[in-house]
């Protein structure tokens, strides 16, 4: 008998010839039910924003069956419908808006996309107040240290002799 194609989009099965693939491929029936098939997965958001732009089918809401199926033009959603869209889109939005916590810490993923969203921002940095640790006990009563064991403190920073007696 020779190889068949088989469409998954159309079911349906066929010669399996480059001519005749093409000429499937091309038709205006794949290529709606392929669309039809990728609709199913869109995005509450896309949906919303494309149903809430058309006007209800009056042929589908009073029989419940239009012609067109999903390539009418008109909308086929309920109002619950589109209410459930506008629920799903608002958690989806919520959930944007709060830091997801992953194990008690907040997702680092969004840390770093906010940091580098507005890098020119001033941070908290410039308002932290560095900690100036006190010198050791049993180090207060020695005189005679080397610099480099000296306690670091903003004067003692500023100063380069300091620097140079390290070397």
């Amino acid at each position: 008998m020779g190889r068949r194609y088989y469409c998954e989009y159309c079911d349906r099965s066929f010669k399996d010839d480059p001519e005749a693939r093409k000429k499937h491929l091309s038709s205006l029936q794949h290529t709606k039910n392929r669309a039809d098939h990728y609709n199913m997965f869109k995005d509450p958001e896309a949906i919303l924003k494309e149903e809430s732009a058309k006007i209800p089918c009056k042929w589908y809401l009073s029989g419940g069956d239009c012609a067109f199926g999903l390539g009418c033009r008109y909308s086929h959603y309920t109002p619950p419908m589109i209410w459930e869209l506008q629920r799903l889109v608002a958690m989806k939005y919520q959930s944007k808006l709060n830091v997801t916590l992953q194990n008690g810490w907040p997702n680092t993923d969004d840390i770093i996309k906010e940091y580098f969203e507005n890098p020119t921002s001033t941070s908290d940095a410039d308002d932290f107040i560095y900690p100036v640790w006190p010198r050791p006990l049993e180090l207060q009563n020695c005189s005679m240290l080397p610099p480099s064991l000296w306690p670091i403190t903003p004067e003692s920073l500023a100063n380069t002799k300091t620097f140079k007696e390290w070397s």
